[in-house]
């Protein structure tokens, strides 16, 4: 009964804790709005009538309730939120959610790709570097993460690009969407993730190392590759999981890119094309749903720290 209470207490506190981060994201996400410095009203008038008079502009203002008071404008805004209006974007006069829901998928499938590579390669490296601590593999590896750590994303799919679809045609240049043509730009995201990440789980999986359960397993007679995969690994977890979550939820807003090198109409392309035509409602619509993302991928990521490692559960509790 006391597991299930401390469960129950922990989730109850997460919960809470997300309500209240979401909540401040979607007020930044507000004030971005209000005090950029741009009139949404100006640029929408502006852009069907470069000589619109300042009469045309106002009526414009109070068609979208831009000229209502702060509070009553913060609230039309969580309305809006809540049943998922993020107003109407000003380059193509279409709902920012749908622009948002239409560019999405694809960056979705991208970062699911990117995240996979990840997990993958990083509890391989980290786990052959434990068992061969001070070999060529372990050697080899130190330097090749530190080289992937200095290397920028968009730089490596430019060469990936260069390689495997000029050089050597193995792919396409212009990514369709399908899944043969995003194994390159997620190479190109995950690389540097799988570089750091695979740093920090060597440096868990040591840590662990040195803990007195170890000492009863070997003084038991159990094999260096026993111990790491069978608790080691576990009780590592914890500190790469949420290096996972908070990269695999900065990618959906840094992707831009290298979606610009793959020719992805993601929702990095469609933040970086609101930031250059001033779109305040993209910009403050894209960095919302990335915030959220962010906030949400925190959160499970803690829940499952929780459920895979009870260490991490009681210092959460």
């Amino acid at each position: 009964m006391r597991i299930a209470g401390g469960t129950a207490k922990r989730i109850t506190k997460r919960i809470i804790n997300f309500i209240f981060v979401i909540w401040g994201v979607v007020t930044l996400s507000f004030c971005l709005q209000v005090f950029t410095g741009t009139d949404p009203a100006e640029m929408i008038v502006r852009k069907v009538n470069v000589f619109a008079t300042e009469e045309q502009i106002q009526a414009v203002r109070e068609e979208l309730g831009l000229d209502a008071p702060f509070l009553e404008r913060y609230a039309d805004y969580i309305k809006g939120v809540l049943t998922g209006d993020l107003g109407t974007a000003i380059t193509n006069r279409q709902p920012v959610i749908e622009n948002i829901k239409d560019a999405l998928p694809v960056t979705c499938m991208l970062v699911v790709m990117a995240m996979a590579w990840v997990i993958i390669f990083t509890v391989l490296i980290a786990a052959i570097s434990v068992i061969r601590k001070g070999g060529i593999f372990d050697n080899v590896m130190r330097i090749i993460c530190i080289i992937g750590i200095c290397v920028p994303s968009f730089w490596l799919a430019l060469i990936l690009l260069t390689a495997f679809a000029v050089q050597i045609p193995i792919f396409s240049v212009i990514s369709d969407g399908s899944f043969k043509s995003l194994i390159l730009p997620s190479a190109a995201m995950a690389f540097p993730i799988i570089c750091i990440a695979a740093r920090v789980l060597r440096a868990a999986v040591l840590n662990e190392l040195k803990s007195d359960y170890v000492t009863y397993a070997r003084a038991r007679g159990f094999s260096n590759a026993q111990i790491v995969y069978g608790e080691v690994l576990r009780n590592a977890l914890p500190a790469a999981i949420t290096l996972f979550a908070q990269y695999c939820a900065a990618l959906f807003g840094t992707s831009a890119l290298v979606e610009s090198v793959f020719s992805i109409q993601g929702l990095g392309i469609y933040l970086m094309d609101s930031c250059e035509s001033m779109d305040i409602y993209g910009i403050s619509g894209s960095i919302l749903v990335c915030g959220v993302l962010f906030v949400l991928f925190n959160t499970l990521a803690d829940l499952l720290s929780s459920a895979i490692c009870p260490a991490y559960r009681r210092k959460a509790v």
